[in-house]
């Protein structure tokens, strides 16, 4: 057949364009300005089946084509697409052109596309039926050859003959079946297209085919091991055995009938009772009321996953072609649907399992946006899916590496495969350190596709493997420094002896000699503190342990420190404010000495770090901890007293503070400071059975907490 549009828009020319490419049929479009005046149209029509005259035609214009068409002689089907307005009746417009039909577009809405197909599908197997026969009176008045030329003849313009109304009926019934047979298909591909839902999409499929088939039931039965199998999906008329979810079990099914299933072929049976069917076959059927059904395989592949099945149980039924191609259809689209579905299901697990990895798991194109975003990602990095996705990851991470990340990128496409340690910041803006690992995926082709990127946080492994092998260079310098403090305070202890025996010795020596004693006697002092803090530190002696009252000696260490601090500096002494809610234990088991040492240190040292002035904060407080958070600082569960000491000075770095605990290092200039105080400071504090926590940023202020246990620690 032939169908020739005229200045149709692109959307009802595309649509008819497919549709007529899918059933074979032709069609040419005219969309001359020149038609009416050269008689293009008119003499394109005179072997047409169908001409769809378009609304974007002017209606005037539209009318004179159509009476044109009429006037040439030629009885083509008209099919007039009418835009509506209020100044003219689109019936009254298509008697007056002489069109066959009408079609109407509302003049502020698009054009019902669906609807015009079906119009036009009408149409065409009308006339398909109509130039197949002859009138009655046509064929008595004519010769047998006369009619056999007739029937060879494209039935077109007034060689067309109508048949009876009776099958003029027959043809639009049809017709009605094929169109709701497309639909049918249309709406499964549909909800395949929509949906995931396997048991959703079965549940429509068998609801469609038993109202389009008009039988009694239709299920979708899946087959289990030793071809026993369940019904996953059932349509089933009032008044019938239900069927949904039974395990049903034919014992002669595997060797009758497998075979031919899994080839793709049919079974198609009228009568149950009339087929040459195996007894065990006919029993089971008629356990259901079956008396003709309907059978079409479900195929993966190679293998038969199950069967399409329409029961008629009313009586005999004789299965129509149009019957089995529609079930094929739609099985082979239910075959569709659980493919998907076992590949989303699979999908998801994987997605499931990469969801539950702690590790930060993310796949990106070739142009570094981000295009997978795991759970475990969101939970390191704080980015949610939404946030990362499209995202490029140089940018939202911020990746530093030693290699730099245009080689870390050239080497895995080399090598498919790179690992190594990098820098990358949150969302909150912390630096953390990752284990990276990156893996070339390509497409089936073999083309590089994208990068997948497994992360895993090390940051708290390297810091404890830090503590790890700093207590292992302390107390390796401990050792050092114990055996190079005894020895010098052998050479110390005479040296200070002798200077003291001077002395006494050279009362009437002049003042110089009594200057060079001096200088003698206070530099031996000096050398015999600096071995008492050596031995402190190496030796973490607890030294005479008494209960000492945390806000006495606090004070006293203020007073000292008030003599020698700048005015510009204020020092305040207090209690963290949730104290108030609760009576504050101020007393602690330690060596009273020692602790006078420590917050000397920690004093001193938050002055120096405030050259312009601030505030110097002694807070005291409580904490209990639990076995967990205690093992964190290698400490023991229970109550402790808190002394935070905070200044408002200029900070300490990172990399500072990594080593501010070690012996001997230092910021100060070398006769301000020997590199001893802080070390010393950890020790009298480990040795006490506490631990010291420090938080700081540069140009921020320092706070060091001291944790002393509020019980003896034997």
């Amino acid at each position: 057949m032939k169908i020739m549009t005229v200045e149709t828009s692109d959307r009802v020319t595309n649509l008819l364009q497919s549709w007529s490419d899918r059933h074979g049929h032709a069609i040419e479009a005219v969309t001359s300005e020149n038609l009416l005046r050269q008689g293009v149209a008119v003499t394109a029509a005179s072997d047409c089946d169908l001409v769809v005259i378009g609304h974007l035609l002017p209606r005037q214009t539209a009318v004179r084509l159509c009476q044109q068409l009429r006037a040439s002689g030629n009885l083509t089907t008209i099919l007039l697409i009418i835009e509506v307005n209020e100044q003219a009746d689109p019936s009254l417009t298509a008697i007056e052109a002489g069109a066959d039909d009408y079609f109407t577009k509302p003049s502020n809405a698009p054009i019902d596309l669906e609807a015009l197909l079906v119009r036009v599908t009408f149409l065409l197997y009308r006339n398909s039926t109509l130039a197949e026969c002859f009138v009655t009176l046509a064929a008595q008045q004519e010769a047998p050859e006369q009619l056999e030329a007739k029937k060879q003849q494209p039935f077109t313009g007034r060689d067309r003959f109508i048949k009876n109304v009776s099958d003029r009926q027959q043809t639009a019934f049809k017709l009605q079946q094929q169109l709701e047979r497309e639909r049918l298909i249309a709406e499964i591909t549909d909800s395949i297209r929509q949906t995931l839902d396997l048991d959703q999409i079965l549940h429509t499929a068998v609801d469609q085919v038993r109202r389009l088939l008009q039988t009694d039931r239709v299920i979708i039965f899946r087959f289990l091991p030793n071809w026993q199998g369940i019904v996953e999906a059932e349509s089933v008329a009032a008044g019938w055995t239900k069927t949904l979810g039974m395990k049903l079990e034919d014992s002669c099914f595997d060797q009758l009938y497998t075979q031919r299933y899994k080839e793709g072929r049919v079974s198609a049976i009228a009568d149950i009772n009339t087929e040459a069917l195996n007894p065990c076959h006919v029993e089971l059927l008629s356990n259901f009321q079956v008396q003709a059904n309907l059978v079409v395989p479900i195929l993966q592949g190679s293998v038969l996953w199950g069967l399409l099945i329409a029961h008629h149980c009313r009586q005999p039924r004789h299965w129509e072609v149009e019957n089995t191609q529609l079930l094929q259809q739609v099985a082979t689209q239910i075959g569709i649907a659980i493919r998907q579905a076992e590949l989303y299901r699979k999908t998801r697990e994987q997605a499931a399992l990469i969801d539950i990895a702690t590790d930060a798991i993310f796949v990106r194109d070739l142009a570094g946006r981000i295009v997978l975003w795991s759970q475990g990602a969101e939970r390191l990095y704080g980015w949610k899916k939404e946030e990362a996705i499209g995202k490029e990851a140089y940018r939202l991470l911020k990746k530093k590496s030693e290699l730099g990340l245009d080689e870390i990128f050239r080497l895995t496409l080399e090598q498919g495969f790179w690992q190594g340690e990098m820098t990358q910041t949150t969302k909150a803006g912390r630096e953390i350190l990752v284990a990276s690992r990156w893996t070339l995926v390509k497409d089936r082709g073999g083309r590089p596709q994208s990068l997948l990127e497994v992360n895993t946080d090390i940051t708290e492994k390297k810091r404890l493997e830090a503590q790890f092998y700093q207590a292992q260079r302390l107390e390796s310098l401990g050792r050092l420094a114990s055996g190079i403090a005894h020895d010098l305070n052998n050479i110390l202890t005479p040296i200070l002896g002798i200077a003291q025996l001077l002395r006494l010795t050279q009362k009437d020596a002049d003042a110089a000699t009594h200057g060079h004693i001096d200088i003698l006697e206070q530099s031996a002092r000096r050398g015999t503190s600096m071995v008492k803090q050596i031995l402190t530190f190496a030796q973490g002696n607890p030294g005479n342990r008494t209960p000492v009252d945390v806000l006495v000696l606090l004070q006293e260490v203020i007073d000292v420190v008030r003599q020698g601090t700048p005015s510009n500096i204020e020092i305040r002494l207090g209690t963290s404010d949730y104290q108030t809610l609760a009576p504050l234990r101020n007393t602690v088991f330690a060596d009273a000495t020692h602790l006078h040492q420590v917050f000397m240190n920690l004093c001193i040292n938050a002055c120096d770090a405030m050259p312009e002035g601030g505030v110097l904060r002694l807070l005291v407080s409580n904490a209990s901890l639990d076995e967990a958070t205690a093992s964190q600082y290698h400490a023991s569960a229970g109550d402790y007293v808190v002394i935070t000491v905070a200044d408002t000075g200029i900070g300490i770095t990172p990399e500072v503070r990594d080593r501010m605990f070690d012996p001997f290092f230092t910021t100060k200039s070398p006769n301000k400071g020997t590199g001893l105080g802080l070390a010393t400071v950890l020790g009298i504090v480990k040795s006490s059975g506490g631990f010291l926590r420090v938080n700081s940023d540069v140009n921020q202020g320092t706070h060091i907490r001291v944790y002393l246990p509020c019980r003896q620690v034997l």
